[in-house]
């Protein structure tokens, strides 16, 4: 283990800028529940000016409180009572619950709800997954051979990124669902390396690590992420493999540790991924949706700005601003069309959909990246995929006719 000493360090330091951000609500005495949102109802509202909440100080993770908060008070009560929550006797007439998989109550960084109060663990979920995350991004670019110097700074932008942290406010299982991704691609990269072929120890060590990977994911409990994990780890072994068929005149073997790879992580997370399945078949939503439609829902061309300006759109936290004449606070109350608008945000996509930003210093340094993995054979490979894959995912966010390939 002493050539990994410094990569083990790398790997604990990933706790410091998310213990930094979210020390608050882990160490410190606040919670990332936003119990303020609930005024904006009753009974709540009958007590509202007394607690002077009349305005929730982001209204756009509500969900969290009044969606995400009552399945895991639901699913710890129920189990601390002696009983598997199969069934929700509030929702109507009644619903399936653990079938649903949204609360990830089956994830194991989850059980964190079951030995600390709710208002704590949703801290310390918060930072375990962020943590992961820049972890396995950095797992994922030492086994593509970068210095440990970049492979740490790729970490850092996962972990970092407008997507994760937004999503960790409102929707914390896809936070869950998406941290595995960059250690499935590790095990895809090793298990098709052509060196893999001979079916070693090595060679079976990260196909189960890869299965493990891929069910843990699912457990997390957003089938959309696993969707798209399954979508772009197939588009990165049909890379590998046939990249590699052309050096060692075989597809089969890899191909085999792979799709046994797959198959196993579906078995893993067969227990939550089958009855979602079957739930999923009479969700009302099914078929509700046309191709036109959804491709509505995509990001007008402007909102490209976002990627450098991350609100220029304006943002549902912000209540006020600095008049730059009188250096006072002022507060916001209406937008440019006299309608109330309490916050500045008047963009068209809500900030956590719109949640894109990666980081000035990150887009520059990935494409000095592109550049010179274009000019190195041994990278050439790798940089043409993820580059196109960037492109790929460009276009679906902006409602490209190539979106047919994801709805369809």
């Amino acid at each position: 283990m002493r050539r990994y000493r410094l990569d083990l360090w790398i790997l604990l330091g990933f706790l410091a800028l998310p213990l930094l951000l979210y020390g608050p609500v882990t160490l410190g005495g606040r919670t990332m529940i936003p119990a303020d949102n609930l005024y904006q109802w009753a009974p709540w509202t009958a007590v509202a000016d007394q607690f002077d909440v009349t305005t929730p100080q982001n209204s756009l993770i509500t969900d969290l409180v009044i969606q995400n908060y009552a399945w895991k008070r639901f699913a710890v009560d129920s189990l601390r009572g002696g009983e598997i929550p199969l069934w929700n006797p509030y929702l109507f007439a009644g619903a399936p619950f653990l079938a649903n998989g949204q609360h990830s109550m089956l994830y194991p960084f989850s059980w964190l709800f079951f030995v600390l109060p709710a208002a704590r663990a949703y801290g310390w979920y918060t930072l375990s997954q962020l943590w992961l995350a820049g972890a396995l991004m950095y797992v994922l670019g030492r086994v593509l051979g970068m210095r440990r110097g970049s492979a740490a700074l790729a970490g850092l932008v996962y972990q970092g990124s407008g997507f994760m942290l937004t999503s960790a406010a409102v929707f914390p299982m896809i936070i869950g669902a998406a941290a595995w991704l960059p250690l499935l691609l590790a095990c895809i990269e090793k298990a098709a390396a052509p060196t893999a072929v001979g079916g070693s120890s090595k060679t079976l060590l990260w196909t189960g690590l890869g299965a493990a990977a891929l069910g843990l994911s699912i457990l997390a409990g957003h089938i959309e992420i696993t969707y798209y994990t399954l979508v772009v780890m197939a588009g990165f072994a049909t890379w590998r493999v046939v990249g590699g068929a052309w050096r060692i005149k075989a597809v089969w073997r890899p191909a085999g540790w792979l799709a046994a790879m797959v198959a196993l992580g579906l078995l893993l997370g067969g227990v939550q991924l089958i009855p979602f399945y079957e739930v999923g078949q009479v969700n009302f939503r099914q078929g509700a949706s046309t191709f036109e439609q959804v491709r509505s829902y995509a990001f007008p061309l402007r909102r490209v700005v976002t990627l450098g300006l991350p609100n220029f759109f304006g943002n549902p936290a912000h209540h006020d601003v600095l008049d730059a004449f009188t250096l006072a606070r002022a507060p916001f109350s209406v937008d440019a069309l006299g309608n109330p608008n309490a916050t500045s945000e008047w963009g068209i996509k809500n900030y956590v959909e719109g949640g894109v930003y990666l980081g000035i210093l990150p887009l520059l340094l990935a494409l000095l990246g592109f550049a010179h993995g274009l000019r190195a054979r041994a990278r050439r490979g790798h940089t043409l995929f993820f580059s196109g894959l960037s492109l790929l995912s460009l276009a679906f966010i902006f409602g490209t006719p190539l979106y047919a390939l994801v709805y369809y």
